[in-house]
């Protein structure tokens, strides 16, 4: 009776052992996988708060930025703005279909308030990669974006 307690709790502690971090180059290969179809497109309407990236650590700690997107008059579009650290922002995003891939589209009108040189810089960071997102994913409360083909960055965001 007592060997099958035993080994229970040995393979319970293999288990724990086991890698469960997921590096870089992990998600970048697994970013390789990722495909955008219109039933996902949609479920990107909402107010999304930014949580980090996955390489780039420009973001201030006491800096706020966001994405909000809402339905256009097209179903190819989304209507994108936010806040972008010290300056609100607007764009549009559309879907490419046929690609299987998603873009801002120029221009992206902003605000012009001044911030710390700190703050300025993650906005120009932010707004950059957002202009370069080609794809995305949703799951559940987590959004990520994909910057460039291939996939450089990821910019990670929750609900």
């Amino acid at each position: 009776m007592i060997k099958i307690p035993f080994f229970a709790t040995l393979l319970l502690l293999c288990v724990s052992c086991a890698k469960t971090s997921v590096t870089i180059e992990d998600e970048l290969q697994a970013a390789k996988n990722v495909t955008n179809a219109r039933v996902n497109f949609n479920k990107l309407s909402g107010k999304w708060t930014f949580t980090e990236y996955l390489k780039d650590k420009t973001v201030p700690a006491d800096g706020e930025a966001s994405i909000e997107f809402t339905a256009s008059e097209t179903t190819d579009k989304l209507q994108v703005n936010g806040r972008a650290f010290v300056n609100l922002y607007n764009t549009h995003f559309t879907f490419n279909e046929a690609k299987s891939s998603i873009e801002f589209v120029a221009p992206v009108s902003t605000t012009k308030m001044a911030g710390t040189p700190e703050m300025m810089k993650a906005e120009y960071n932010f707004l950059n990669n957002l202009k370069n997102v080609t794809k995305f994913s949703v799951d559940g409360t987590s959004l990520k974006l994909y910057v460039g083909e291939p996939v450089s960055e990821i910019m990670y965001f929750k609900r």
